[in-house]
C-alpha cells in the first residue's frame, strides 16, 4: 500500500469518525431536549393541577359529571325527607321496624328514632337502611338553576362591584358612560373574570 492509499484511508477513517461523532452528539442533544421538555410538562402539570387557592382545576371528566346534574324543575312536588321515605318504602314492602333494623344491622331503637325524626343519621347508616329496603341511596346536588348561570351571575356581581367603584370616581370627574356603554362594559368585565381562573368569585371582599 503506497503513501497515497494510506492517506486516502486515513481521510476516510477521519471522515467516518467525524460523522459518527456528530451523530452521537446530535442524539445526545435530542435526548437532552426531550428530557427537558418532559420535565417541563411534569412541572406544568404539578404546578397547575391546583390553582393558587389550592382548589382542583375542573377536568373534562368533572365537566361531564357536572353536566349530568339536573336542575330542580318541580319545586311544588312532594319533598319527602329520609325518615318519610324509609317509613313509606318499609310499609309498602310490609316490613316491620324490627325486620328492617336487622337487615340494616342497626338497633330497632335507632331506626325508630330515625323514622320519627329524632335522630339525624349518617350517610353510611342511610345506605345500610336503604340496602335493607333493597334500594340504592343516591346522593347528588340538585342545582336551583344551571351552574353556568350561577357562576356567571357571581362573576357579574364581582364585575359590577368593581365598576361601581370606578364609576364613582368617573362620575365625580363627569366622565361616567351612558347606560348602554355601561352594560357592554359590565359584560366585558364579566367575561374577563370568567376567563381568569385566578379570580375569586366568593371571596368575602367581593360580597355586596
Amino acid at each position: 500500500m503506497n503513501y497515497q492509499e494510506l492517506r486516502l484511508q486515513n481521510s476516510y477513517l477521519k471522515s467516518k469518525y467525524y460523522i459518527y461523532h456528530v451523530t452521537v452528539n446530535n442524539i445526545i442533544y435530542i435526548i437532552f431536549i426531550l428530557f427537558t421538555v418532559i420535565n417541563y410538562l411534569i412541572y406544568y402539570c404539578i404546578r397547575y393541577k391546583y390553582n393558587y387557592m389550592g382548589k382542583k382545576i375542573i377536568t373534562i371528566v368533572d365537566d361531564i359529571a357536572l353536566a349530568k346534574l339536573q336542575v330542580d324543575s318541580s319545586p311544588d312536588g312532594p319533598d319527602f325527607t329520609h325518615k318519610e321515605w324509609i317509613r313509606l318504602v318499609r310499609t309498602y314492602l310490609r316490613m316491620t321496624q324490627a325486620e328492617l333494623a336487622k337487615r340494616a344491622n342497626i338497633t330497632q331503637a335507632n331506626l325508630m328514632a330515625i323514622e320519627s325524626g329524632k335522630a339525624d343519621p349518617r350517610v353510611s347508616t342511610l345506605r345500610r337502611i336503604y340496602k335493607g329496603l333493597s334500594c340504592n341511596l343516591r346522593l347528588e346536588p340538585q342545582p336551583q338553576k344551571p351552574l353556568k348561570e350561577i357562576v356567571r351571575g357571581r362573576a357579574r356581581a364581582v364585575a359590577l362591584q368593581r365598576l361601581r367603584k370606578t364609576m364613582g370616581t368617573m362620575a365625580l370627574e363627569e366622565q361616567a358612560p351612558d347606560e348602554d356603554t355601561f352594560k357592554k362594559l359590565l359584560e366585558k368585565r364579566t367575561d374577563d373574570i370568567l376567563s381568569d381562573p385566578r379570580e375569586r368569585l366568593w371571596h368575602k371582599g367581593n360580597d355586596e
